[in-house]
């Protein structure tokens, strides 16, 4: 069954539009077939099951679509909200808190000298590190924060209603857990740690009112925090913040 899953799924990926066209055609032959060749008192019940055939085929490919659709925002190793999930999701909060003017805050994460890892102890080893990463963070998050993949060994976090201090004790906090976390024998027990940048919305609007920015809101605060990521990297196992200044 799985195996009829997955060739069907690779069968309505790669022709979609035919398959669909096809279904429409089969459809009005349908209707043809039935207005020409039954009495009206059985042609009720034949378009009646023909309408729960519908229903069922309907319910079934909206579940495919939806399923494609969480696949296409999932990260397949983490099973965490990929990078185009956050674009998605900041693109709505952006607009969000700018009504409501709450607090919001963005952390981007990168496990430092990862490079290392995989050299020393082979990708499958760098895998398992990810994967703990992902799980360490996703939790020691509240429900309502979102830990994304962004890719390669960096991360992000979304903190709703978390001003820029609150969320940098928070990573910091994780970031100290991480420190003393035991990866296993695969690293023979090597420390791993992280490097943070914390940006939050309302700085990021008053930076905007300070050099009357036009950028769009979700371009600044991924760059923003990407720059207090390139600040905390310089030393590396710290958490910067936005606020304290970008040093060249």
């Amino acid at each position: 069954m799985k195996k009829f899953v997955q060739i069907f799924t690779k069968l309505f990926m790669s022709h979609a539009p035919l398959i669909l066209s096809l279904l429409g055609i089969l459809l009005w032959l349908l209707a043809y077939f039935i207005y020409w060749f039954f009495p009206l008192h059985q042609a009720r019940w034949v378009w009646l099951s023909v309408v729960v055939v519908l229903i069922f085929n309907g319910i079934s490919l909206g579940e495919f679509v939806k399923t494609l659709a969480v696949k296409g925002y999932t990260d397949s190793m983490t099973g965490l909200p990929n990078k185009g999930f956050m674009y998605l999701r900041l693109n709505i909060d952006m607009e969000k808190y700018a009504k409501q003017e709450k607090e919001y805050s963005l952390a981007m994460i990168d496990i430092d000298r990862f490079k290392n890892i995989n050299d020393t102890y082979g990708h499958l080893a760098g895998d398992k590190v990810i994967k703990e990463v992902a799980g360490l963070l996703r939790k020691n998050v509240r429900a309502s924060d979102e830990v994304i993949r962004w890719g390669g060994e960096e991360f992000a976090i979304l903190l709703p209603e978390t001003s820029e201090e609150g969320a940098a004790n928070l990573i910091e906090r994780i970031r100290n857990l991480m420190e003393n976390h035991d990866f296993g024998p695969e690293i023979a027990s090597q420390k791993v740690t992280f490097s943070a940048g914390v940006v939050s919305y309302k700085k990021l609007e008053e930076v905007k009112a300070r050099e009357n920015r036009l950028t769009n809101n979700t371009d600044l605060i991924v760059n923003f925090s990407d720059q207090a990521l390139y600040q905390a990297k310089k030393t590396r196992n710290t958490v910067w913040r936005f606020s304290q200044g970008i040093i060249a």
